[in-house]
């Protein structure tokens, strides 16, 4: 991460955030369903605010209530702040690894309160704790940068720093999301949509909404979806509260 900006966290939250009619709005994070967390990003703790955001999204005058998670790290935006919105499956999105694996772990493990789904994961998997949100989140952060390397290598690890170290319940949680992410019986899916927003500064990120709801809410778009910006392609966004590192 280049530059430090302080957020407070009552004030200033990263969500993820391409222009359509509809429009996202980052309404807050469920308590019952994440904590702040230390994490090794690129080499230096850092602390985020990891777990379920809850957002608006307004979609032909009506407006839906949903429960989403952050692609990955390294873009901000603001809490409470309208985005222009288009809603995409994860194979429309370039630029992203494993996309589909995490929609498939978010419909499995992130279960809506609007309908009734089906997982092939245990009761016990489902995030309904501060430290599984955390944990579902840190491992999608680790799959999408990393490929699912693990939390001792790559961009996203855990802290060992005194003081600053990651909650080793949350690490236990994202070891097992992971896990189960990349096993066997994880098969890639569409069913997680991905929001793909634009600031007011013209910045494409994203955030990953699951499982479907079954609310009449916009569906993804039907023709294939492609991102193109400056540079390294798709950068998405997080959820985090970032503090200045000296």
């Amino acid at each position: 991460m280049s530059s430090r900006i302080p957020i407070f966290v009552s004030m200033l939250l990263a969500v993820c955030g391409l222009v359509s009619a509809d429009t996202i709005s980052a309404t807050g994070v469920d308590p019952n369903r994440s904590e702040t967390i230390w994490i090794n990003e690129k080499g230096a703790p850092t602390q985020a605010i990891a777990g379920v955001i809850l957002i608006d999204l307004t979609s032909g005058g009506k407006t839906y209530d949903r429960d989403t998670l952050c692609v990955d790290l390294f873009v901000n935006i603001y809490l409470g702040q309208t985005y222009n919105t288009a809603v995409l499956t994860p194979a429309e999105v370039s630029g992203k690894n494993d996309l589909g694996i995490v929609s498939w772990l978010i419909d499995n493990a992130l279960l809506p309160t609007q309908s009734s789904f089906s997982s092939v994961l245990p009761r016990a998997d489902w995030v309904t704790t501060p430290a599984q949100g955390a944990g579902l989140q840190l491992a999608i952060w680790d799959l999408v940068e990393d490929n699912g390397d693990g939390f001792s290598h790559g961009s996203v690890q855990a802290s060992t720093t005194p003081g600053s170290s990651t909650d080793p319940s949350v690490l236990a949680w994202a070891n097992t999301y992971e896990a189960l992410a990349l096993g066997p019986q994880a098969q890639p899916s569409n069913l997680a949509f991905v929001y793909a927003n634009t600031g007011s500064n013209g910045t494409a990120v994203q955030m990953l909404e699951g499982p479907q709801f079954q609310d009449g809410g916009p569906q993804p778009a039907p023709e294939p979806f492609t991102f193109a910006l400056t540079g390294a392609g798709l950068i998405a966004v997080c959820l985090i509260l970032r503090k200045r590192i000296r």
